[in-house]
């Protein structure tokens, strides 16, 4: 009723209930940006719990799909030591190949040799923003070793790597059927392999023409197609050619450091993709924290001002 009274007091009565009014949304307003942040944070928690909850299944679903595949066989970037340390724990003895069909050995290689070929090109698709990058990739991989590589295939395009692998032949140097759907073998690989880094003056590249890996083979139940869900590589390099786990290689082939050209065209895609991942890295760091420091200014400010009223 004051707010309506009449007289002499009527601009007194409106100045005061004005300043109730001011508070009282000012402080509603603080609250909304508080419930908005906690809002917020609910649902970036959320969507990396299911996010990581949907990895897990998915897998898992190795697992159950390729009979005999376990778990410690998909561990990604595994080192030689490990991989034979886990191979002991599990009594698997890799030896002669005269166990499998030469048939069956020759369709292991081909995977392998696609494998290599199609990871080189996902890099250059990477380059070009292509989405689809994956596409063929993923018919040779199993899920999990798919995922690895898609993080590695980022990386090394973000660093502006190619990496150009041609298989032009193989050898099985040993083998163990682990299962009917799970072949470990110890391929040697003969053709060509160019890693450059074409942001760097082409000074980190390397070039080698013969290599050995571990590679886990496995197949579906239903599914007769032979896929790769692991290597451990024979050797890990840094671009100038030094093995960053120091672990003895498999092959005694060497690497030849050299200048390795490339096409003028994939310079400027990659140095493209590059700025493209370095902004979108900016946004998704700058974008949560300047809505926290409005909303933390918002929130200290407010009623100060409300108070100084």
């Amino acid at each position: 009723m004051g707010s309506t009274g009449g007289g002499g007091h009527h601009h007194t009565s409106t100045g005061g209930g004005t300043g109730r009014s001011y508070s009282g949304s000012s402080s509603n307003g603080a609250n909304s940006i508080i419930l908005l942040i906690f809002l917020v944070g609910v649902i970036i928690y959320l969507y990396s719990f299911v996010k990581r909850l949907i990895i897990s299944v998915r897998e898992t679903s190795d697992t159950h799909k390729v009979v005999g595949l376990a778990k410690w066989m998909l561990m990604p970037n595994m080192t030689i030591s490990q991989f034979k340390n886990r191979l002991e724990e599990h009594q698997i003895s890799l030896g002669h190949t005269h166990q499998l069909d030469d048939e069956l050995v020759q369709t292991l290689i081909d995977t392998y040799a696609k494998a290599q070929f199609t990871y080189g090109q996902s890099i250059r698709r990477c380059f070009t923003g292509n989405r689809d990058y994956l596409n063929i990739l993923k018919q040779q991989l199993g899920y999990t070793f798919l995922k690895t590589m898609q993080v590695e295939i980022k990386n090394k395009a973000a660093e502006g790597i190619i990496d150009d692998v041609m298989v032009n032949r193989g050898k099985m140097l040993a083998a163990k059927q682990v299962s009917a759907n799970v072949i470990i073998a110890k391929l040697q690989a003969f053709g060509l392999d160019n890693e450059v880094n074409v942001l760097s003056q082409f000074n980190s590249s390397f070039k080698r023409q013969q290599w050995t890996d571990y590679v886990v083979f496995g197949r579906e139940t239903e599914n007769a197609e032979w896929k790769i869900y692991n290597i451990v590589y024979g050797a890990h390099f840094h671009l100038n050619g030094k093995d960053y786990n120091k672990q003895a290689s498999l092959d005694k082939a060497k690497i030849t450091e050299q200048h390795l050209e490339v096409s003028p065209e994939l310079v400027k895609q990659a140095k493209a993709y590059k700025q493209r991942i370095t902004w979108q890295k900016r946004c998704l760091i700058l974008i949560p924290l300047t809505l926290i420091i409005l909303a933390l200014l918002y929130w200290i400010t407010v009623p100060a001002a409300v108070i100084l009223y």
